[in-house]
């Protein structure tokens, strides 16, 4: 198990944890059908921040939330 920041771009992984994002985060994640147990894809991860895809929906993240996902 390893954070989502460790994951290089292109690479398809399996939500296991997020660990005490924001509630708004939170929200959001859920909104875009992104929760435990869901298959994401990393488009991006520049180091500083990321974008996601699950499904055909992406979402851009900073490294300090994406810290928080565990895969």
């Amino acid at each position: 198990m390893r954070r989502l920041t460790e994951v290089s771009s292109n690479t398809v992984c399996k939500i296991k944890w997020m660990l005490g994002l924001p509630d708004e985060t939170d929200q959001e994640l859920r909104d875009c059908q992104i929760r435990q147990g869901s298959e994401i894809c990393v488009i991006q991860n520049t180091g500083r921040g990321m974008i996601i895809r699950s499904g055909a929906r992406r979402i851009a993240m900073d490294a300090e939330i994406a810290g928080r996902i565990c895969v």
